[in-house]
């Protein structure tokens, strides 16, 4: 299968880059920061076609999808705070860079695209962004020539997820217990999120591709709550880290007390039952990653948290 996928350099799109290779596909990496050495490092000398460009950029898209089979479109602006006083850069990169992809593809007769979205919970920029492109998606899969299946993913975590600029649950957490800081937990902690290992939702976001499903996104999640304290309770015991946690009041955009879990039980009905990985393997496999980081790394995280 020839395979493109938009943003595959960075954190999940890399995910899914793996996951095709181990099938045997041929796969093109499409990123604005992508580089061969890089990728090589990554995936393995030669594995992948590089291409650098922009989803701002039509040109470019169109020449890294022809003769493409499938579209994973991984690229867009993430936040949630970060994004509330950068409202039209998230429109351009989460919504008319959306378009653009579809688009591109529609030229290059690219048959599907696949689009991820998330749950609506919060009204907030990123949400918001999202949801105008996933209904994009729909509605370009009603009356054009591309069929765009969505997934809403839940929180993704494991090996390269970026620490800074924008503050994820478990590298937020990693870097700090590595510090011996208090872990910083917005809230009381009682929030119930769905974590995800990036290696399960790349190979569930291949197989729901595949399966010729055309209707509304669904969730993609483990469907089972764990909430943000016992997730900083795991990080400190993994580092023993003595800091414990400093509360802080809830950030722009989110709520307190949220529950967040996926209703797993649709998607199988589309790609059939799952396993998924450990829990406490997959944290311990992501923590060690984030352990592995020089300490110029670290350092610059460290700093950049603090300053946030």
């Amino acid at each position: 299968m020839r395979t493109v996928v938009v943003g595959g350099q960075g954190f999940l799109g890399g995910a899914i880059v793996a996951d095709l290779l181990a099938r045997g596909d041929g796969v093109t990496v499409f990123d604005q920061m992508a580089d061969s050495a890089t990728c090589d490092a990554i995936f393995g000398p030669g594995s992948v076609r590089v291409v650098r460009g922009d989803i701002g950029d039509p040109a470019a898209l169109q020449m890294a999808f022809k003769d493409a089979e499938e579209v994973y479109h991984l690229a867009g602006v993430l936040g949630t705070s970060e994004l509330e006083d950068s409202v039209l850069g998230a429109i351009h990169g989460n919504v008319i860079g959306a378009v653009n992809v579809f688009d591109a593809a529609i030229a290059c007769r690219v048959p599907v695209v696949f689009f991820p979205s998330k749950p609506n919970v919060w009204l907030n920029t990123y949400t918001v962004t999202k949801y105008a492109a996933e209904q994009f998606a729909r509605l370009y899969t009603m009356h054009r020539s591309v069929r765009i299946p969505s997934l809403r993913y839940f929180n993704a975590y494991g090996p390269r997820q970026s620490i800074v600029p924008i503050r994820k649950l478990v590298p937020t957490f990693a870097v700090q217990a590595m510090k011996g800081l208090p872990l910083t937990v917005y809230g009381e902690g009682d929030q119930m999120v769905d974590l995800i290992f990036s290696v399960d939702l790349a190979r569930l976001t291949v197989d729901f591709t595949r399966a010729c499903f055309d209707g509304e996104p669904l969730d993609c999640g483990r469907g089972l709550p764990v909430s943000v304290m016992e997730i900083a309770t795991a990080v400190n015991d993994f580092f023993d880290n003595q800091a414990g946690v400093l509360h802080l009041p809830m950030r722009r955009g989110e709520i307190a007390g949220t529950l967040l879990v996926a209703d797993r039980e649709a998607l199988e009905q589309v790609v059939g039952p799952r396993t998924f990985t450990d829990f406490d393997e997959s944290l311990s496999t992501t923590l060690r990653w984030y352990a592995s980081r020089t300490t110029k790394e670290i350092e610059h995280a460290a700093a950049s948290l603090l300053a946030a």
